[in-house]
């Protein structure tokens, strides 16, 4: 794996361990060792159209095989490391606990989690809590499917952070945001979408 491929590994392998903390998630596996490092074709040939980062996953005689891929120019973008690394950490719970996980639950977690990330991290670095869902932009080679998902997670989450937003204003509402994050990460799928109309 090259130097940045490495890189982009630990930091997987940090917000990794950071959504662990946040949501009280007994895992056993290191998200960095799941990290590839696929050339532009073969990312091509595995990765859905239209996206160029993403998990990768390879059924084979029942067993199922997951890696994620972040391509070079998303080594430094940390909203896509975030929202790719959510969908393995969602994938690893899911799998652990024998649960299934859509698309659309991958999609609207990382939306939630990306606020989280914004709202919680305590580096010293100002974050707007909401800038990913108001500065942002679909890839206009999305399948259809893909595009009508994506949407839906995004309106869903937004509404659903934003009530967090009134209900947990200051920091020191801080223990109850977590409270509430943790039991939405575990709730059924028709549970988040209620919480998040």
């Amino acid at each position: 794996m090259s130097p940045a491929g490495r890189a982009t590994g630990e930091r997987v392998g940090q917000f990794a361990g950071w959504l662990a903390d946040v949501y009280a998630l007994e895992l056993d596996f290191e998200a960095e060792r799941f990290v590839l490092d696929l050339s532009p074709e073969l990312a091509r040939a595995l990765l859905p159209a239209g996206t160029r980062s993403g998990l990768v996953l390879l059924e084979e005689d029942g067993e199922l095989g997951i890696g994620l891929h972040l391509a070079p120019e998303d080594h430094a973008h940390e909203g896509t490391v975030i929202e790719e690394t959510s969908h393995l950490v969602c994938v690893a719970w899911h799998a652990a606990q024998d649960l299934p996980v859509s698309p659309l639950i991958l999609e609207l977690q990382a939306e939630v989690d990306r606020f989280a990330f914004a709202r919680l991290r305590r580096d010293g670095v100002p974050r707007d809590a909401f800038a990913h869902f108001e500065r942002f932009h679909f890839a206009d080679d999305l399948e259809p499917e893909a595009l009508d998902r994506y949407r839906v997670a995004h309106r869903h989450a937004r509404a659903y952070c934003r009530n967090l937003a009134r209900r947990y204003p200051r920091p020191a509402d801080t223990p109850e945001l977590v409270s509430e994050l943790r039991r939405f990460y575990r709730a059924s799928p028709d549970a988040k979408l209620r919480a998040a109309a």
